[in-house]
């Protein structure tokens, strides 16, 4: 960022200065204050909360051993005990509180079918689809889940075609309760071992769902050279080590909640797979209660950073009881004496000399801000659970808007909801080549009614399939939560559509789905997700001077694409009623080329990988996710880079393949040129193989991407770390999916929206908002049309933006903006 930032200014006859502040925040302000401003009649005042900590208190601290058992049943196909449910082949049996988790063992070389269990909540998880039978049939081993709760359980499977047995193992396990009754805390839990072990420990809600650990991005397994498959068919290659979580042995092992709900919780310990022995370990469990007067010294000093950008006046600390020298000395020196203060809930009690308007209410400061014609109608809203501080580029980027910045916090419930239905997401996935390729929420077609499903089931034995529709429940919970704690309850419901941006590490604290519950026909969201606060302010920053600093790209006038798979005059349905022809490579040279943008189109790594060191305005992929692993390309020769293959046409293997500006058939059909055609279709498995690059090697390679807008049309991509890579190779923006990416679903929803961006210069985020409903369920307005439509049924997508999501594209018409000394 800084050298694009340089390279700016250079263009300009200017060197960037670079000053070092204070560690103390008090004397950082008081110097911004006093060397950026000679005189000032008016300076904002705020609470410095940097020593209020939270209290930790030990709910468990003991040692225990763990003797290891297990209970083994064998199940026949055809048995008696297999009974329908709910569409599958289940073995009803009562589980007892003993038993710590369930594994199943789908055995036989011809099985054709998934195994996967039933919880006494009747939701479906663990489902092992990958390697067996989706690519090929075979043994299934991989479902593996904690017994949350004591009931029935009900391990399944999906078809019996080829079962030679069905093999269902239960493992002992240790519980814990933990009681929690504040929502305004984080739950630790750790146990440690003298040697290594493979003990670990899941937390439980007090509704029966599993809440940690969140099962990783990557499955452990190792990553091959570029160009090589993480398993598949091939000899030598396989499956094993790239199909389920491998959890290497360990001394310590620890899970974390935040915002949980008020109940009893459950610490379970299990052994991982061992099932004889005995471990003796440690436990512990502590309850972090957040200090009040840290949450409101944070709002304080973030809105009060809004405030005084607004007014452009400086902004000052004082301790909770006292001004310090240097907070006084700089009022003193700027002449301050109207003063803004920023007290919520006076956390502070110092007291301020001058005409003093104080703040005490959130609603005070939301009042306060609207106020100001500057105002854009956005909402901020960070999280203070973690205590990392990263209040501090969310107080940044709602400067810029001029929108206050709001605790997620007060919609625990949302927040509780959120974390809940994400670790559902891959408790209910699957690793596929090596990473976790996420389940869907179950839905209904039609609104759930009870008593009708109660007849149907006392009638006519019916049961309807598991979760019923939890997918509207969790994410209606959420956008309500959100909506009704938070934009309701302080007047921001505005005229327009409202723009959320989420500030907090999606990981490990507000997930990413609440850019999905947030964007619809009533508004829209992104998120600024980095792990540390300082990649948050490096992102901000990038989005802040975007206008300014897409002119150190030198491709700004350049597009390109990586068009793998793509429609050609298909079909699709949305959900108003309406067929559409979707022509997506002509669509999206279209939008990539207007406004004198020049496109150039790529398929083969290396070309790209240059276009893009290059630079360009935007990237937009097609393809593949392969569960989020990695990028589609077409081989450039691939006897040289994948020799494994074996390609229909073998005289095709030691062949050098053309690039093009989109890709083509190569092996599944012959074809007279890369331009001959239209509908392309690249696969895991021959022919017409795909060429992989990992993650890790477009992380490698790729170099400064100079504000670059990067957006993929793939399944699961946007859940796991590709977002991260470009973000942090100096993309502004990115887009993608962190569901399902359906041709030719998506593809017309991507063409519709980029058009519009693109060509009519839309903020990116209203842009897309504006054709959720017609694709997908709209949780901002509830409308049923888009709830139970046909498109919403057929496929589960789960959009998002990493970024500003009120970011204009850059367009060649655009001037550039003259730098200002301070």
């Amino acid at each position: 960022m800084l050298d694009d930032w340089n390279t700016y200014l250079a263009r300009h006859g200017m060197t960037a200065v670079e000053y070092t502040l204070p560690d103390d925040p008090v004397k950082a302000a008081a110097y911004i204050a006093t060397t950026k401003w000679s005189k000032s009649t008016t300076a904002v005042i705020a609470p410095d909360g940097s020593e209020f900590q939270d209290d930790v208190q030990t709910v468990i601290d003991q040692d225990a051993t763990l003797s290891i058992s297990t209970k083994v049943t064998n199940v026949a196909p055809g048995s008696s005990k297999f009974k329908d449910v709910g569409g599958v082949k289940g073995v009803p049996m009562f589980v007892g509180s003993k038993w710590g988790a369930i594994q199943l063992f789908g055995e036989g070389d011809g099985f054709r079918g998934d195994t996967g269990v039933i919880t006494p909540r009747y939701e479906s998880t663990g489902e092992d689809w990958w390697p067996h039978p989706y690519d090929v049939p075979g043994n299934d081993e991989d479902t593996f889940i904690p017994i949350t709760i004591p009931g029935l359980w009900i391990p399944y499977v999906t078809n019996d075609g080829g079962l030679e047995n069905f093999k269902i193992v239960l493992y002992s396990g240790q519980r814990y309760k933990i009681p929690v009754d504040t929502t305004d805390c984080s739950i630790n839990v750790t146990i440690t071992t003298s040697e290594p072990s493979n003990l670990i420990v899941f937390l439980i809600d007090p509704y029966g769902n599993i809440r940690k650990p969140d099962m990783p991005h990557w499955n452990g397994g190792k990553i091959n050279p570029i160009h090589i498959w993480n398993g598949g068919h091939w000899h030598g290659i396989g499956f094993d080590e790239w199909r389920n979580w491998k959890i290497p042995e360990h001394t310590t092992f620890s899970v974390q909640v935040n915002h949980p709900m008020v109940g009893k919780w459950t610490a379970i310990v299990v052994p991982y797979k061992q099932t004889s022995g005995s471990v003796s370990y440690h436990i512990t469990a502590t309850i972090r209660t957040y200090n009040p007067k840290r949450i409101d010294a944070g709002l304080s000093a973030t809105n009060a950073a809004v405030i005084a950008s607004l007014m452009h006046a400086p902004l000052l600390y004082v301790k909770e009881d006292s001004v310090p020298s240097e907070t006084s000395d700089a009022l003193t020196k700027l002449g301050a004496t109207n003063l803004i203060f920023v007290n919520i809930n006076k956390v502070s009690t110092a007291s301020l000399s001058g005409s003093v308007t104080e703040y005490n209410t959130m609603q005070d400061v939301v009042n306060a801000i609207k106020a100001d014609s500057h105002s854009e109608n956005v909402i901020t809203i960070t999280s203070w659970a973690t205590g990392k501080g990263y209040f501090a580029p969310a107080a940044m980027i709602a400067a810029y808007h001029g929108s206050p910045v709001l605790n997620i916090g007060e919609a625990a419930g949302a927040y509780d909801t959120l974390d809940k239905a994400m670790v559902w997401r891959e408790y209910a996935g699957d690793y596929y080549h090596g990473c976790l390729s996420l389940g869907h929420l179950p839905h209904m077609s039609k609104p759930f009614d009870f008593w009708e499903m109660l007849q149907d089931l006392i009638k006519n034995k019916n049961l309807p399939g598991p979760g019923f529709d939890l997918k509207k429940r969790w994410f209606t919970q959420i956008h309500d939560g959100i909506y009704g704690n938070l934009t309701a309850k302080y007047g921001l419901d505005l005229e327009g559509k409202e723009a959320y941006i989420f500030v907090s590490p999606r990981d490990f604290d507000i997930r990413d789905l609440v850019c999905r519950a947030m964007t619809g026909n009533l508004s829209y969201a992104g998120q600024i997700p980095m792990v540390t606060p300082a990649l948050d302010a490096d992102l901000i920053c990038r989005d802040i001077l975007y206008p300014a600093i897409i002119f150190a790209n030198p491709g700004r006038n350049v597009t390109t694409s990586q068009l793998m798979n793509f429609p050609d005059g298909s079909r699709w349905t949305t959900n108003d009623g309406k067929s559409h022809s979707v022509y997506s490579s002509r669509a999206v040279k279209e939008s990539f080329s207007s406004h004198g943008r020049f496109y150039e189109g790529h398929c083969v790594f290396e070309n790209w990988l240059e276009r893009m060191n290059e630079g360009v305005c935007i990237n937009y992929y097609s393809g593949h996710g392969t569960g989020g692993s990695g990028v589609s390309f077409q081989y450039r020769n691939v006897a040289e880079e994948f020799p494994y293959a074996e390609l229909r046409h073998e005289e095709l293997k030691n062949f050098n393949w053309w690039d093009a500006w989109r890709g083509y058939m190569y092996d599944d059909k012959q074809i007279k040129s890369p331009r001959w055609g239209g509908f392309t279709w690249y696969n895991a498995e021959e022919p017409n193989l795909y060429d992989i690059v990992h993650f890790k090697y477009i992380d490698q390679y790729l170099e400064n991407l100079h504000s670059e807008v990067e957006a993929f049309m793939s399944c699961t991509t946007a859940a796991h770390f590709g977002p991260m890579i470009y973000l942090e190779h100096g993309s502004a923006l990115y887009y993608g999916n962190a569901g399902t990416g359906l041709c030719p679903q998506e593809d017309l929803l991507d063409d519709s929206w980029m058009h519009d961006a693109l060509v009519y210069g839309e903020p990116v985020g209203e842009a897309f908002s504006k054709y959720v409903w017609l694709h997908q369920r709209d949780y901002t307005t509830g409308d049923p049309t888009a709830m139970y439509g046909s498109s919403s049924m057929a496929v589960t997508n789960v959009q998002l933006f990493f970024g500003d999501p009120t970011l204009i594209v850059y367009s060649p018409e655009w001037q550039e903006p003259t730098p200002i000394a301070p």
